[in-house]
């Protein structure tokens, strides 16, 4: 497919990727360009890519766009580290090309749905990455009773609990102890952070299955949706999750199998070739 209408999502604290964006736009002037760099998406009309230039945290918001006009994303990596991103800034000129008007393959990630109530509203938000439940501002613990398919798994007490993507598998769960999982998985995981269940491993859970927390804090707590929607919860408030219908999309050159040698030299594990 060639991509015609695209809207480039800038990370706004970021000067050098505001100069690349405006680049970008002027040498492929052939295309239709909308350019966000504040993140507000209100006025957006339809597109059939989404360009991120920034971190993983612009990465994340333009999934939330993308996934409402049903398109892919190409993340361009103005940041440290970018796991998910596929391009660096520095080479973004050369090589943006060739995603535009070759045959390059559209790669799906598993969202995690999350539907909870706040003020007596019903909320529904996709996560690429995480969920988080945690405690607020105050030191005092809370509980997390959570059940797998109406069955009880356990009551975490401590700062909270952590439910990961296998795309986030390499963000806040990984810095906990958990496990990468292939991104080809849909099935996701859950881990307690700072429980006296710490060394408890967590659970990866089938992409079949349902998840409800149940919220019980003396004190506030709250909820993280990918690190920037955030509401507060209360005690006795429930929050289900699954598995998403819907399918986030990114262009990749590579084949599959090039995740594995990408994020262990991103994580500083490969670091070198070695043949026998």
């Amino acid at each position: 497919m060639i991509y015609k209408k695209i809207c480039s999502v800038v990370n706004p604290e970021s000067d050098q990727a505001k100069d690349i964006s405006r680049k970008i736009s002027d040498q492929f002037s052939q295309c239709s360009w909308q350019i966000v760099d504040n993140f507000d998406f209100s006025n957006i009309s339809a597109m059939d890519l989404v360009v991120a230039i920034g971190g993983d945290g612009t990465l994340l918001r333009a999934v939330s766009l993308s996934i409402k006009y049903d398109v892919p994303v190409l993340g361009i990596n103005m940041g440290n580290v970018g796991f998910m991103t596929e391009i660096e800034g520095d080479n973004a000129i050369l090589e943006l090309e060739h995603y535009l008007e070759n045959s390059v393959r559209v790669e799906e990630r598993s969202l995690l749905e999350v539907d909870f109530q706040k003020d007596n509203k019903n909320l529904s938000y996709k996560a690429l990455n995480d969920i988080v439940l945690a405690r607020g501002s105050s030191v005092s613990m809370i509980e997390t009773i959570t059940e797998i398919d109406g069955i009880h798994l356990a009551t975490y007490r401590g700062d909270g609990i952590v439910l990961s993507t296998s795309t986030g598998s390499t963000g806040y769960s990984l810095a906990l102890g958990g496990p990468v999982i292939d991104p080809k998985s849909n099935d996701y995981y859950i881990k307690p952070i700072a429980t006296h269940m710490s060394q408890f491993g967590g659970v990866i859970v089938s992409s079949d299955s349902s998840c409800e927390i149940t919220v019980s804090s003396r004190k506030d707590a709250q909820i993280s949706i990918d690190g920037f929607i955030e509401h507060e919860l209360s005690s006795g408030d429930k929050i289900m999750v699954k598995i998403s219908d819907t399918k986030a999309k990114f262009l990749r050159k590579n084949p599959p199998n090039h995740y594995w040698s990408t994020i262990t030299e991103k994580l500083g594990i490969r670091k070198g070739n070695f043949s026998k």
